[in-house]
């Protein structure tokens, strides 16, 4: 018997399935997202075709790079649950029922306010809030925007050995700079120094390392903390500015959420903007009747805005 036949009569079901898909993944890899009429079909349900680019299209990209195997597997069975149950909710005319009915429009309508809404959202992609806009607001509202705790800047050095560490420790003592130091000591230097640019809240500053926090927490601005062994590897911080509770924060530190917040802000009032308009054109067609509900058997009509 020849191996290629020994092969063929021995392959499990699941190794078929195996080699199958990764041929499929091969075959897919290099048009992430694109279908065109050679595209894998995964699964059938009546006049339904499951297409491996269905799956692709719809799962995050991310998800799908961890392991694209199992989340096909996956979404292959729900697909084929799913479609096999609204087979048999419509045999069984399950959408007749008026509970069924009733919260199928209530679904449609949610669906159509969400893209209305999402509309008028893109309608102000052309209007953005800019830096110069967000740092205006934090000038004019500095009072708004106060530390609830102290923060700090540090540098933390992680060596490879308990004499890089040392050297590393003496160097900064000497007046070396923090770059040159990373660089020749630390075991990820780019890390290091970038990280070294920016405040954190103290609760939180090297919170993986314990022993490291705590020496935030108790050491004065440009004072270098005692190394310490961590596993493997040799530490120490050195406190290079801090800012205390009730300060006001800089302005980089808040410029993402300020903008993010101006923008939706104006979306909301864009938004309030276009809902008073249609009140006011089905007003003006005479579309509209709104009722005081107090006293519903009178139905008196409420001429007023209510918007």
């Amino acid at each position: 018997m020849s191996c290629s036949s020994y092969i063929r009569n021995n392959m499990t079901d699941t190794l078929r399935v195996l080699i199958l898909l990764s041929f499929f993944l091969v075959m897919v890899s290099c048009e992430h997202g694109v279908r065109d009429k050679d595209d894998i079909v995964l699964a059938e349900v009546g006049t339904h075709v499951l297409r491996l680019s269905d799956v692709i299209n719809d799962v995050p990209a991310e998800v799908y790079a961890a392991d694209s195997l199992r989340v096909i597997m996956n979404y292959q069975k729900s697909w084929v649950n799913r479609k096999l149950k609204v087979s048999e909710a419509r045999r069984l005319r399950l959408e007749q029922n008026p509970e069924v009915q009733r919260r199928i429009r209530q679904a449609t309508e949610s669906i159509l306010v969400d893209a209305f809404n999402e509309a008028v959202y893109l309608d102000m992609k052309d209007d953005p809030v800019t830096r110069s806009d967000a740092q205006s607001y934090y000038e004019s509202n500095k009072d708004k925007f106060v530390l609830a705790e102290r923060h700090v800047r540090f540098r933390h050095m992680i060596a490879a050995s308990l004499s890089d560490a040392q050297n590393a420790r003496n160097a900064l003592l000497r007046g070396r700079s923090w770059t040159s130091v990373a660089e020749e000591f630390s075991v990820s230097p780019q890390k290091s120094i970038r990280t070294s640019r920016q405040f954190f809240p103290v609760s939180t500053a090297a919170l993986h390392f314990e022993e490291m926090n705590t020496f935030l927490q108790l050491i004065g601005v440009t004072e270098i903390s005692p190394i310490r062994r961590i596993g493997d590897q040799y530490h120490f911080v050195q406190l290079v500015d801090a800012r205390e509770a009730g300060e006001h924060p800089q302005v980089d530190w808040v410029i993402d959420q300020i903008t993010e917040w101006l923008m939706l802000e104006r979306r909301r009032k864009h938004l309030r903007s276009m809902e008073q308009s249609l009140f006011l054109k089905a007003q003006a067609n005479n579309e509209l009747r709104i009722y005081d509900v107090t006293i519903p058997e009178h139905q008196i009509e409420i001429v007023q805005d209510s918007l």
